[in-house]
C-alpha cells in the first residue's frame, strides 16, 4: 500500500499496480498529463432526496458506505473531471454515476467536444421500494471519448452490449461493489495490454482484479483505509488464483 509521502518520493511510477490510500484530488498532482490510457472508476453517487419538508430537492453525495465513513459532502463531479482529463493521453473514460448527475455531465462533454455512450447496469434483484417510486434497478455510466482512443475489435458479440444484467453484488467488507465482468468487459473493449487503467475511486479493488486478469497495468486511489487493506488481500487472491 502506497501512501502520498510515498508518491512523492518515489515517484507516481513507483506507485502502478500498487494500491494507493490517498485523496484522489491531492494524488493526482503527482501524475504527469497525458500519463494514463484509461480511467475507469465508480465515485460518490449525487443522490436527490424527494421527500417533503427540509430535506425536499436537496441533495447529497455518499460514498459506497453504509457507515457514511470516507463520505465526502463537498464531491462535485465537474470538478472531478476537469482534474482527470488532462492525464489522460486520450479522453478514455468509464463514470459510473446516478441519474441526477447526467445533464451536467452531457452538458460538459459538449462544451468539451467529446463523444459519449452510456452504459447501463440493470439488476436482477433491487432493493424494494416504496412511496410511489419504482425500483432502483438500474445504474449508469458515461463512457466519454475521443477519436483516436484505443477500440478493440473482434470480441464477441455480448461485449458490445450497453445494457449489462446482473445481480446486485456482495462481498465481506464492501456494500456495493460492481460485478468482476462488467470491469473486464470496459476494459478489453477500450485498453490493450501493458496500458494503465486509473481508477480514482478504488474501492475494494475490482478495477485491479479486472486488470491483473487482462495483463494491464493500473493505478487504484482510495482515501479509506479498510477499503485498501480489502484491495489489497482481493489482488492478492487474484494473483494467487491465475497461477493455480
Amino acid at each position: 500500500m502506497k501512501t502520498l509521502e510515498d508518491i512523492k518520493r518515489d515517484g507516481w511510477e513507483s506507485g502502478i499496480n500498487q494500491v494507493w490510500n490517498v485523496d484522489c484530488s491531492e494524488a493526482m498532482k503527482l501524475i504527469p498529463d497525458k500519463s494514463i490510457d484509461m480511467i475507469l472508476t465508480d465515485p460518490p453517487y449525487k443522490i436527490q432526496f424527494v421527500g417533503k419538508g427540509s430535506l425536499a430537492k436537496k441533495f447529497d453525495y455518499r460514498k459506497n458506505d453504509i457507515n457514511g465513513i470516507g463520505s465526502n459532502i463537498n464531491f462535485d463531479l465537474i470538478p472531478f473531471l476537469n482534474i482527470m482529463k488532462p492525464k489522460l493521453k486520450k479522453m478514455n473514460m468509464y463514470v459510473w454515476m446516478a441519474k441526477q448527475s447526467i445533464p451536467e455531465v452531457i452538458d460538459w462533454i459538449r462544451k468539451n467536444n467529446f463523444f459519449w455512450d452510456l452504459l447501463i447496469w440493470g439488476k436482477n434483484n433491487p432493493l424494494p421500494a416504496y412511496n410511489f417510486k419504482y425500483l432502483s434497478d438500474i445504474e449508469y455510466c458515461f463512457f466519454i471519448k475521443e477519436s483516436g482512443m484505443h477500440w478493440t475489435k473482434g470480441l464477441r458479440y455480448e461485449m458490445y452490449k450497453k445494457v449489462m444484467i446482473d445481480n446486485l453484488q456482495s462481498i465481506k467488507g464492501h456494500p456495493t461493489p460492481k460485478p468482476l465482468w462488467m470491469m473486464k468487459k470496459s476494459i478489453m473493449v477500450s485498453s490493450k495490454q501493458n496500458d494503465i487503467i486509473l481508477d480514482p475511486f478504488f474501492g475494494s479493488g475490482t478495477t485491479g482484479m479486472a486488470c491483473k486478469i487482462l495483463n494491464r497495468r493500473f493505478i487504484g486511489m482510495e482515501i479509506i483505509p479498510k477499503y485498501c487493506q480489502l484491495a489489497e488481500t482481493r489482488l492478492k487472491n487474484t494473483i494467487q488464483e491465475m497461477f493455480i
